[in-house]
C-alpha cells in the first residue's frame, strides 16, 4: 500500500518545480495520507480493534469567489475523493473503496497558514462483512454498502502559489444505519498528511447576487421523517419509524445558526428490545414513543446545509436507549418554505437509523 501511495505522490511533488507566481488556481488535486486504528466503541467491537493504513485521491475547487457564501466560508473548498483503506484485519473486516465529497473552509489562521474544518460524506464498499457462518465475528458491519461521514481539522500551508501541504486530525464513521443487522459501525481516527496541486485559471465574474439562493430568517421549522432498521441476527425483524419534530431557529450570521427543538418518534423496536424473550411482544403508543428535546447547529452553503445536534430523552420506554442521542446529517432548500432532510441518528458512535423527511418554515405562530 505504501508502494501505491509514493507512485501517487512522487508525480505531485515533481508538479511544484512548476510552479507560477500569483497564480490564482480555480481547481486542485490532491492526495492524502491516511495512518490510524478503528476504535471500539462497544465491547462486541473490541476484537475488530487494529491499526488502518489508507489514501484519499482527491478533485476540490478551491476559487469559489463567484458564490455569494464564499464571503462567510474563507478559503473554502468543494471536493470530491476516492478513498482507499485497510482495515488491518483481512479476514475480518477487510479493506473499504469509498466516494464522497466534502466541505472545508478556515475557521483559524490567515494568510498563507490556517487552520480549516472539514465535513463530508459518502459511500462505501467494506469487503468483509457479517456471514452466520463465515464471519460471525463481525458485529459492526452487516451490509457491503455503507454510508460514511468524516470530520477533520486540517492545518493548512501554501508551500507555493500552487501547492498546499495539508496536516491534521479526522475522524470516519462507516454504518448502513440499521438497514441491515449487526450494524454497530466502524469508527476510525487518523492522522491526516497530503498534498494539493492547484490547476485551472480564474476568470473574474461579478456575483449575481440578485439570483443566488440565500436561507431564509424564519424562526420556525416543523418537519416529517421516515426511517427504517433491521434488528437481530438470528431472526432478522424490520421495522418503520416515524417522527414529527420542531426547530426554533437563531441566525449567528446569514450562513450559521443554532437552533433548539423537539422530537415525537414511534419506535416499536423497544418492547422487542426489553422483551427478548417474547417472540410478538405487545406494541403500543405507551411502550414505543419517545419524545426528545434538542440543541443543534446548522452551516448554510447556499440550497444545502450541513446540521449537528444532540438531544435528550424526556420519554424512552424501558430505558433501551442511551439518555441522549445524537444526530448528523444534511438538508435541500426546494424553496423559501420547503426544505428536504437527510440525517443519521446515533447514540455514542452506534449508529441508531438513517432518516429522511421533508419540512416546512414559517416566521410566527398564527394568534
Amino acid at each position: 500500500m505504501r508502494s501505491t501511495f509514493l507512485l501517487i505522490i512522487i508525480p505531485l511533488i515533481a508538479l511544484m518545480g512548476l510552479d507560477t507566481a500569483n497564480a490564482q488556481n480555480k481547481w486542485a488535486a490532491g492526495v492524502m495520507y491516511y495512518p490510524g486504528f478503528v476504535i471500539a466503541h462497544t465491547d462486541d467491537a473490541r476484537n475488530l480493534e487494529a491499526h488502518v493504513n489508507g489514501f484519499e485521491l482527491s478533485l476540490a475547487r478551491i476559487n469559489n469567489k463567484d458564490k455569494y457564501w464564499n464571503r462567510f466560508y474563507k478559503n473554502a473548498e468543494i471536493g470530491y475523493n476516492f478513498i482507499y483503506l485497510d482495515l488491518g484485519q483481512p479476514k475480518l473486516s477487510g479493506k473499504v473503496y469509498a466516494l464522497g465529497a466534502n466541505f472545508q473552509f478556515r475557521i483559524s489562521g490567515k494568510g498563507k497558514n490556517y487552520l480549516a474544518l472539514r465535513l463530508g460524506t459518502g459511500v462505501g464498499y467494506l469487503t468483509k462483512k457479517f456471514d452466520f457462518y463465515n464471519n460471525r465475528q463481525n458485529m459492526a458491519i452487516g451490509s457491503h454498502w455503507n454510508g460514511n461521514i468524516q470530520l477533520g481539522f486540517i492545518y493548512q500551508t501554501n508551500i507555493t502559489s500552487r501547492c498546499t501541504l495539508k496536516t491534521g486530525l479526522g475522524l470516519t464513521h462507516y454504518s448502513n444505519g440499521s438497514i441491515k443487522a449487526p450494524n454497530l459501525g466502524i469508527n476510525m481516527p487518523s492522522l491526516l498528511l497530503g498534498l494539493q496541486m492547484g490547476f485551472g485559471d480564474v476568470k473574474a465574474k461579478n456575483i449575481d447576487t440578485s439570483r443566488s439562493f440565500k436561507p431564509t430568517t424564519k424562526q420556525h421549522e416543523v418537519l416529517i421523517n421516515y426511517g427504517y432498521k433491521e434488528k437481530f441476527i438470528s431472526n432478522p425483524r424490520q421495522f418503520n419509524i416515524y417522527s414529527l419534530g420542531y426547530r426554533w431557529l437563531k441566525p449567528i450570521t446569514e450562513v450559521r445558526r443554532w437552533y433548539l427543538g423537539a422530537d415525537l418518534v414511534w419506535d416499536a423496536t423497544h418492547p422487542y428490545s426489553h422483551f427478548l424473550s417474547i417472540d410478538n411482544p405487545r406494541v403500543g403508543i405507551d411502550n414505543s414513543t419517545e419524545l426528545g428535546v434538542l440543541i443543534g447547529h446548522r452551516y448554510d452553503i447556499g440550497r444545502f446545509a450541513m446540521l449537528t445536534d444532540v438531544g435528550f430523552y424526556l420519554l424512552n420506554p424501558y430505558q433501551t436507549k442511551y439518555f441522549t442521542y445524537q444526530r448528523i446529517g444534511f438538508r435541500y432548500e426546494l424553496n423559501k418554505n420547503w426544505f428536504l432532510n437527510g440525517t443519521l441518528k446515533v447514540h455514542f458512535g452506534t449508529a441508531d437509523y438513517f432518516e429522511w423527511g421533508i419540512g416546512y418554515k414559517f416566521k410566527r405562530f398564527k394568534k
